[in-house]
């Protein structure tokens, strides 16, 4: 067998391993996202991989309990526009000022950019679960942060700053090492679920969802000394219905690879008569 026949085989027989290795493997896809969100207190909104190891920072919400608009900072959501990866996750980091009640309310939207197919994604907790921090909650640390250090954001007139949003080194330890359970649901986005009733501009089938970090019972106290972590359940693609990219199934790579033994076998031939 010539060394020119041999390389051939060799080359085909790798194809074949990585047409095998690789039929079927999912591909991310770059996803046009927006997103409309309030939290009862604060929270920051990220994206990233499952392990908290690329976190991206979307947004917040105001530093203070007064909103930019209407009463409270919850009263009116923030909206938000990013571009994410199919196979990202999203995050919410939530903290509550350890009085009345705490929650967090969103809505999000993606789409391909070239189908015009979009799809929505709620705050629902058969969508998304959480962690409690070990880490402090960021309104019992309001008073060791530097006016210079604060989180860029709105700040009414006289309020109380009410903390930083974590930074990602923290947030990434917090998300390997916490113990991730499944949401709790407070209620929908109506008028009759208290204390909040229903926000504007959030779909009335999102869920409000519980960042109680104490017992249920005691809401809204000073035992409210940590803060919560929520993580979409899968991938952004999977959830909302907008499923990644694969490249050649099995069928297809055996295919491709039996052409390349057909043309390896037609060069012996040749090979040989010549000779």
């Amino acid at each position: 067998m010539s060394k020119l026949f041999k390389s051939l085989v060799a080359g085909t027989v790798l194809s074949v391993g990585l047409a095998i290795g690789s039929a079927g493997e999912a591909k991310a896809v770059s996803l046009t996202g927006s997103a409309t969100i309030t939290a009862d207190n604060h929270y920051g909104f990220f994206y990233g991989d499952k392990d908290g190891n690329s976190l991206n920072f979307v947004g917040r919400n105001e530093l203070g309990a007064k909103g930019s608009e209407g009463t409270y900072n919850w009263s009116r959501p923030e909206s938000w526009k990013f571009n994410v990866d199919s196979q990202d996750y999203l995050y919410m980091v939530v903290w509550d000022d350890q009085s009345v009640d705490e929650t967090w309310l969103g809505e999000f939207n993606f789409s391909t950019g070239q189908s015009g197919v979009s799809k929505n994604l709620l705050s629902k907790a058969t969508d998304w679960e959480y962690m409690i921090s070990k880490s402090a909650n960021p309104f019992s640390l309001r008073n060791t942060v530097k006016i210079e250090d604060r989180d860029k954001g709105f700040l009414a007139a006289g309020d109380r700053f009410e903390g930083n949003v974590p930074k990602n080194g923290e947030l990434a330890q917090e998300i390997q090492t916490g113990n991730w359970i499944g949401a709790i649901n407070r209620g929908a986005n109506i008028r009759s679920t208290g204390p909040w009733g229903q926000i504007a501009g959030i779909n009335q089938n999102a869920q409000f969802l519980n960042v109680t970090t104490a017992d249920r019972q005691q809401r809204g106290t000073s035992k409210n000394t940590n803060y919560t972590i929520f993580r979409t359940r899968s991938t952004v693609g999977e959830l909302s219905g907008l499923p990644p990219k694969s490249v050649p199934e099995p069928t297809t790579a055996f295919g491709l690879a039996a052409l390349g033994l057909i043309g390896v076998t037609s060069l012996k031939k040749r090979k040989v008569k010549l000779g």
